[in-house]
């Protein structure tokens, strides 16, 4: 059964531990993600993980890195986290990206690759020796509260057809409308962001959602 996976994208270390003790108090989560803005892949800019407290090991802390070509991963584990999301638009070509998983791993963590909404899933396809998460961006990136984009449907169907051992991610616009279709098409990790953040019960809001995928 997919899963919900909460994200967290903020500006400032006050901003991002009040949704951190927020997410962290929500029953049955197993996994959050951490968006991390350069302001040079995307135009946002986030807080950075060294001014982050380290995280608690009790949660599987992701980080996707809306970056410029990022090589050093070590503050992120040293920061708690166990999965680096990198996107494949970021790299000059592909032999960097593979350096990137290479170092990503050689540091002990989970390497993932993330495509933007008008990459080709196709891309992914020859990487899926080497990298088992994949994330389909169904929004714009850089901001949370995008507009869901309905081509994520097929993008996610094919990536599926084409990596069918693959740990699939949706990440970006999901809510209770569109949340059981993506699962449907084969998503295995639900990313949310908005949906969660932005309610006044988020207890509430949580359960709903996983109603839907139930």
């Amino acid at each position: 059964m997919a899963k919900i996976v909460p994200a967290i994208l903020e500006t400032a270390k006050d901003g991002f531990n009040d949704q951190l003790s927020r997410i962290c108090k929500l029953p049955g989560v197993e996994r959050v993600q951490v968006d991390f803005c350069d302001g040079v892949f995307v135009e946002n800019k986030t807080l950075a993980v060294t001014d982050m407290d380290v995280l608690t090991p009790t949660i599987h802390f992701e980080a996707h890195l809306m970056a410029q070509a990022p090589m050093d991963f070590l503050d992120y584990q040293i920061c708690g986290f166990k999965t680096i999301i990198v996107h494949y638009e970021a790299y000059q070509s592909e032999d960097e990206l593979f350096k990137a998983v290479r170092a990503i791993r050689g540091q002990g963590m989970e390497p993932g690759i993330a495509v933007k909404p008008e990459t080709p899933v196709g891309v992914l396809e020859k990487f899926q020796a080497d990298v088992k998460i994949f994330l389909i961006l169904s929004v714009q990136s850089g901001h949370q509260g995008g507009e869901f984009l309905p081509q994520t449907y097929e993008r996610i169907a094919q990536l599926r057809k084409l990596c069918p051992n693959a740990i699939i991610e949706a990440d970006g616009g999901l809510d209770e409308v569109n949340i059981k279709q993506v699962a449907a098409c084969g998503a295995d990790l639900l990313v949310v962001g908005s949906a969660l953040a932005k309610s006044a019960n988020i207890n509430e809001s949580l359960q709903k959602l996983q109603e839907q995928i139930m």
